[in-house]
Parts: structure tokens; C-alpha cells; sequence
């Protein structure tokens, strides 16, 4: 299986999770050990506007990127096409874009300081929604956040008209007025405890 496949085993699948959450765990140990003092406050800050700003951008990739960009909403019709399989974005791929596209610029604009807790709020942001997205399609829904987390997007997989592009949240949705009435009342894959690990490779 190629590092650029977009269907993963369930072990690569899970290194996926493994290798952000370390990601995650030594930024932040950078930014405790080493940011200045003075500025602490204010990096706090900057990992709370990444946290905010990958809502949005989790809302805008889904709606303008997988659902209007080919080729990648022809990648992304095969996870509606097959809502339980192990597909997901590429490690390298996701790693480079962040590495590229909001740390360097980041730094370049911002200096390190502010560069390292503004990536570490959007890795962290990442990591819930992928981790929300996964329990949404394979586990049992056992709390009112995550029953409603997987009824929205049940809407937005079998819904009658487009919407409801947010995983972790339906703010954006609201914001752009894509909450969308259906008469789906539930998720149509299949469900299973959340002990259980998903079955397929």
C-alpha cells in the first residue's frame, strides 16, 4: 500500500492519529519549555485562534475542496461511496500542507513565537475532528454531542440537498445557512461499540 494511498490499513490508519498526537505533545512541550515568558499569554492566545480558526477551515475544505475542487471531490466520493472503509488523507500530504501552508508562512509573518502555538491549536483542532469524524462513521453514539454530531452528518451523507459540511460543529453551517431539513432521522452506515475496533482494512 502506497504512503500516498488514500484507503489505509488499519495500521497505517492509526499511525495517522499516533503520529499527529506526538506532533501535537512535543509542540506543546516547545512552546511551555521555551517560549518567553512575557509572551506565554499571548501564545496562549494564538492556540486558542488556531483551535477557532480550523473550524472554519475544517467547514471550508469540506464544502469548497471535497465537495466542489477535482480532483479532490472525486477522492472524497469514495468515502460517501463507502462511508466505513479506512480512507483518509495521506500523512505526508496533510503534514506537508501544514508545514506549508500555516507554519513557514506563519513564521515568515509572525516570527517563531507566534508560529508554534498558532499550528499547535490547528493540529489540535485537527486531531478532534478526525478523531470526531472516525467515531462518527464506527462508533456507538453514547452522548447527546455525539448523537448529534452523527445526525448532522448522516444529513449531509444521505440528506436530501447539500449541507450540514461541518464535523465538529455545526456553527459554519448556520453561519452560511447550511443546515439542511431532511426526512433522514439517523445514520444509515453501520454502528458499533466503541470498544470494538472498525472491521474494516
Amino acid at each position: 500500500m502506497s504512503l500516498l494511498s488514500l484507503e489505509h490499513s488499519k495500521t497505517v490508519y492509526w499511525a495517522d492519529a499516533l503520529l499527529y498526537g506526538l506532533a501535537i505533545v512535543a509542540l506543546g512541550g516547545f512552546v511551555i519549555a521555551f517560549v518567553p515568558g512575557p509572551l506565554r499569554w499571548q501564545s496562549l492566545a494564538w492556540v486558542g485562534l488556531g483551535l477557532g480558526a480550523w473550524t472554519l477551515i475544517e467547514y471550508a475544505m469540506h464544502r469548497f475542496v471535497l465537495h466542489g475542487l477535482p480532483p479532490f471531490c472525486g477522492w472524497h466520493a469514495q468515502h460517501h461511496a463507502r462511508p466505513t472503509a479506512l480512507i483518509c488523507t495521506p500523512t505526508l500530504v496533510s503534514g506537508a500542507l501544514f508545514a506549508g501552508l500555516v507554519f513557514a508562512p506563519a513564521w515568515a509573518l509572525g516570527g517563531l513565537w507566534r508560529a508554534c502555538p498558532l499550528t499547535l491549536g490547528l493540529l489540535i483542532g485537527y486531531q478532534f475532528y478526525s478523531l470526531t469524524h472516525h467515531a462518527i462513521h464506527h462508533w456507538r453514539a453514547d452522548n447527546a454531542w455525539l448523537r448529534q454530531r452523527k445526525r448532522h452528518h448522516s444529513l449531509h451523507h444521505h440528506g436530501d440537498q447539500p449541507g450540514f459540511y461541518g464535523v465538529t460543529t455545526a456553527l459554519w453551517d448556520q453561519v452560511f445557512r447550511t443546515v439542511r431539513p431532511s426526512r433522514t432521522s439517523g445514520p444509515s452506515w453501520p454502528t458499533r461499540p466503541a470498544n470494538r475496533p472498525p472491521s474494516s482494512a
